[in-house]
């Protein structure tokens, strides 16, 4: 049996599609703009364009993704990028664009999969509009990215309510900013498959909440690249301030303003934190903190990874979090990690082994953590050491195989009704 799945951009790294090709199961991935390298004629764009423009160009598809199993909506894709692109275009019309093309997206989607007989494996965002222009037999399955979207919202409404002057970034957050016959196709996409795949144990808390049968959702984690997410090279550097960093958008959804007070919190002059991540809320946020702060808003790959190595420990607060990519980068550099129960930290790490996992809005909670860092340097290296063996389990192969063996199960006609957890 062969699988349709759709997603916008280059989504996890393209690992759904490419998994589910080299298991021999992929009929096509529907998106909105994949780069097809391999033929002659794009590759030899690629090699006559400028550096960055060929880079661009090369993150957007994947080489064991074959072009012949993509089908582009190219017309949708350069109209929201082009949005996206230019200036002074306000935040609902680069909504309405982003949203119009998810549509799109999964109607072709559903369609494509009627047509071929296939099944369909929808990302969320795309789910509603395929699974209601899907006609065919075969089990439908959505990959939810992000935890129920009814859950976010009560979380969202809730943070709004403490910190109103956080309001502006949390008001673009998709379970608010969406209309309300939008936001409620969101909530209905979630109850429309058969079965769910997601990448956190709190993603399927939420679903498993929201009524959905906790016997047919599959919890499997992200990869991380080993290769390019290294530990640096020397140790710890002794006598100066503990290294914090930050990585995400700097918006109250991941919990900004709890680590500014965590931060605050902590005896002066004993740590520097370093912030990487695109501005959403007032800076002024920062300019009252009483540590010292580096805001990085914009960092290439390599200086990330830098970022990444010239710390010590890494602090990831959010609130609500499907996963979070960057605490099994952290973790990849050798970094314990604080972060809290609504991400996937509790399915990464032992609690006191490579990190501490926290209540979500608890800033007490974060500072004691970073405070036994203080306390105990001697522990930082250790529990580095152990975090990067455990990312060490978490690879991208493991992952394809994970999604590709839930999706076998899932259309083998003797499935039985027990999900797994690959964690």
């Amino acid at each position: 049996m062969k699988v349709v799945t759709v997603h916008r951009g280059a989504r996890d790294n393209y690992q759904v599609a490419r998994g589910l090709r080299e298991a021999g199961m992929l009929e096509a991935l529907v998106t909105d703009l994949y780069w097809p390298g391999d033929r002659r004629w794009a590759a030899t764009i690629e090699r006559l364009a400028p550096r960055k423009a060929a880079s661009a160009l090369r993150s957007r598809r994947e080489v064991y993704l074959p072009s012949r199993l993509v089908t582009s909506c190219w017309r949708n894709g350069l109209y929201s990028l082009g949005l996206s692109k230019a200036r002074g275009i306000s935040f609902e019309t680069m909504r309405d664009a982003v949203r119009n093309c998810d549509m799109e997206l999964g109607r072709r989607a559903g369609q494509l999969a009627t047509e071929r007989g296939a099944a369909l494996l929808s990302y969320s965002y795309y789910g509603h509009s395929a699974f209601t222009n899907y006609s065919g037999g075969q089990p439908r399955m959505l990959f939810q990215l992000h935890p129920h979207p009814g859950g976010v919202r009560d979380i969202l409404l809730e943070e709004r309510a403490l910190h109103p002057e956080c309001a502006p970034s949390l008001d673009k957050e998709w379970e608010l900013a969406l209309s309300a016959g939008d936001f409620n196709r969101l909530v209905q996409e979630s109850a429309m498959p058969e079965h769910w795949l997601v990448a956190s144990s709190f993603s399927k808390q939420t679903l498993v909440d929201a009524g959905l049968p906790a016997a047919r959702i599959h919890v499997i984690p992200y990869g991380t690249d080993l290769d390019r997410f290294t530990p640096r090279k020397t140790g710890r550097i002794g006598g100066r301030p503990l290294q914090l960093l930050f990585v995400g958008t700097l918006g109250q959804r991941k919990g900004i303003t709890y680590l500014l007070e965590a931060v605050n919190m902590l005896p002066p002059g004993s740590v520097e934190l370093t912030v990487c991540g695109r501005a959403v809320d007032g800076l002024e946020l920062f300019r009252q903190s009483k540590m010292p702060i580096r805001l990085r808003p914009s960092v290439s790959a390599q200086e990330l990874l830098a970022a990444y190595q010239a710390a010590d420990v890494f602090v990831f607060p959010s609130l609500a979090e499907g996963f979070g990519h960057v605490l099994l980068e952290a973790m990849a550099c050798g970094l314990p990690i604080v972060s809290t129960t609504r991400t996937a930290a509790p399915d990464l790490i032992d609690h006191g082994k490579e990190g501490f996992v926290t209540d979500p809005g608890n800033s007490v909670q974060v500072a004691t953590c970073l405070e036994y860092f203080l306390q105990h340097p001697e522990r930082i290296s250790p529990m580095g050491e152990a975090a990067r063996r455990r990312a060490g389990y978490f690879t991208w192969d493991r992952f394809r195989q994970n999604v590709t063996g839930a999706v076998s199960g899932i259309l083998q006609p003797s499935f039985s009704a027990g999900a797994h957890q690959y964690v």
